[in-house]
């Protein structure tokens, strides 16, 4: 246990310092602390990416890179050696060590092919046609990217269960210290709303550790986003916020579902002010972070978009196209119910997925968990939201609120990608954040909308807040008791490992890879369990290429 509180304190000190980067407050409250937190993972992130086109990311070369966050820290001493960081690292080293102790966090997923790809990186540079080796190796996340960083000198191969904990903890570290200071001030406006409404989801659904994989970071950092996005409507000064599109780029490097977020920081943005982006610095990191990650696909896999097979380079000679059109095909199908579809017509999954053939069968079925998850919450927040109403709301009528507009604009912009997100990838771990921020915004907006809410309200909301507080902590702590895995011996989360009896080793010419008969997990690297085609290899100045026959 020591062990595990040591390391998440010692996460939060590595990380934060990295952000100050992007961020460059003069006030170390933690608010910007938090903000250090979340761009300070961004920045190991694409440096790790970065360093893989040239080196595998071995203890060595993460360890190296731990250099970076100790000449931030020396560089910045006056905000990192302070109190309130004292108070920030204390703050999120619980929750990272609530969040992470004793989880079952290798659900299929993880053990199919997170952790056979992080183990790959801390192992090999970047390979050639990797996907020929498992598909799925072609739309992993930038999340492994960062896990792979925390297998170094001090963390050991017990770091990389940190990465998302730590994403997870900036965020609710942020929206909790925003309510608290708006209740402080007794400000309830907009922003103050939203973060309430959308924390009350996070207590409510995002509180286990081991049902996060690859999604919630993702759907964690969309909140912030459209937080962040909130607060500039706030800033006449500055017309475009350049961190804002560095988080949208990030967002879209964890999960291509959500590339929408890309449109977030230019919805107000102003033609005129258009060609002013390019005079920012940071702006440029945004762009070379993006296509790093669009060379690393085609590296990978051919492709710039994998498995939009419209956006791959058939020309290059480990690209699969076929395996590409089937992959996109299975993946669309899948989303939309294929596997719940009685084929009695024996129709192709092509034509299924068409002309609404799916939508019978995605209501029947998938619905029915949307449904199961969003209806509890919507109702609370009908119930909040009419008590503050009949409670708490002073009407006054406002004039030419140009807030008011910008708010219903966003509202308007999460129905349309949540419809976009219905005809395309209608699985709810896909895009929930789509519509569960439309449902924050939306009850924000009437708690806002011609009137204000008085004073008194503060306690009814220091109430809530505490109450969610106590919530989210409590339903950990009573895991940590009473562990998922009754087997599980300590609390770190078991690394899945494969035994020796279980794997064949394959040479080919001077590329070696494995074969499992069971999901590869966190061993013997480059792994895979799902291969249907015979492979073949070659070099190319030193770099490793895999292709098929």
């Amino acid at each position: 246990m020591l062990e595990l509180i040591f390391f998440s304190i010692l996460t939060v000190i590595i990380i934060t310092p990295c952000g100050y980067i992007f961020t460059k407050h003069n006030n170390n409250n933690i608010i910007n602390l938090s903000n250090d937190l979340i761009y300070g993972l961004i920045l190991i992130s694409f440096i790790t990416l970065l360093l893989n086109f040239f080196f595998p990311l071995n203890i060595v070369v993460n360890s190296l890179i731990l250099l970076l966050p100790l000449f931030f820290f020396l560089k910045n001493l006056k905000i990192y050696y302070s109190f309130n960081f004292f108070k920030f690292v204390v703050i999120n080293s619980i929750i990272v060590f609530l969040l992470v102790a004793k989880s079952n966090i290798y659900r299929p997923d993880a053990i199919l092919y997170h952790l056979p790809y992080t183990s790959i990186l801390n192992e090999e540079k970047i390979i050639f046609g990797l996907s020929n080796l498992h598909f799925r190796f072609a739309h992993i996340s930038i999340i492994q990217y960062f896990s792979a960083f925390f297998n170094n000198f001090i963390f050991g191969n017990k770091g990389i269960v940190f990465s998302i904990a730590i994403i997870a903890s900036a965020i609710i570290v942020n929206f909790l210290t925003h309510l608290t200071y708006y209740l402080k001030i007794k400000k309830f406006d907009f922003h103050f709303f939203y973060l309430f409404f959308i924390l009350i989801f996070i207590t409510y659904k995002m509180n286990r550790y081991g049902e996060y994989g690859n999604d919630a970071p993702t759907h964690f950092l969309f909140f912030f986003l459209i937080s962040e996005i909130i607060q500039s409507f706030n800033n006449k000064k500055i017309y475009f916020n350049s961190n804002n599109f560095i988080l949208a780029i990030f967002i879209i490097l964890n999960k291509i579902t959500m590339a929408f977020a890309i449109f977030l920081p230019f919805i107000f943005l102003k033609k005129n002010q258009l060609l002013k982006i390019f005079m920012i610095p940071k702006s440029y990191f945004a762009i070379i972070f993006l296509s790093l990650w669009v060379l690393k696909n085609i590296i990978v896999s051919g492709c710039a978009i994998y498995p939009i097979s419209k956006l791959c380079f058939q020309n290059l000679e480990w690209t699969n196209i076929n395996q590409t059109k089937s992959v996109s095909q299975e993946n669309e199908a899948w989303t939309k119910g294929w596997p719940d579809f009685k084929n009695t017509n024996n129709i192709s999954q092509t034509e299924y997925s068409k002309k609404f053939n799916w939508v019978n069968t995605w209501v029947t079925t998938h619905l029915k968990k949307i449904n199961k998850i969003l209806l509890p919450y919507f109702i609370l927040l009908i119930i909040i939201y009419s008590f503050i109403y009949f409670k708490f709301k002073e009407k006054k009528i406002i004039q030419n609120n140009i807030h008011n507009k910008k708010y219903l604009l966003l509202i308007i912009l999460m129905v349309i990608f949540s419809v976009i997100w219905f005809l395309k990838v209608p699985v709810y771990r896909y895009g929930y954040s789509y519509f569960v921020s439309f449902l924050g915004l939306g009850f924000a907006y009437f708690c806002t909308l011609n009137g204000h809410i008085k004073n008194t309200a503060y306690k009814f909301f220091m109430f809530f807040l505490i109450l969610l507080t106590f919530s989210f902590t409590l339903k950990n702590l009573l895991r940590i008791v009473k562990p998922e895995d009754f087997n599980h011996k300590g609390y770190f989360p078991k690394i899945i490992y494969i035994s020796k009896s279980d794997i064949k080793k394959i040479e080919l010419n001077d590329f070696v890879y494995y074969e499992s008969v069971k999901m590869c997990g966190y061993s013997y690297a480059p792994c895979t369990h799902y291969l249907k085609q015979k492979l073949k290899s070659k070099e190319y100045y030193n770099y490793k290429v895999i292709l098929t026959y």
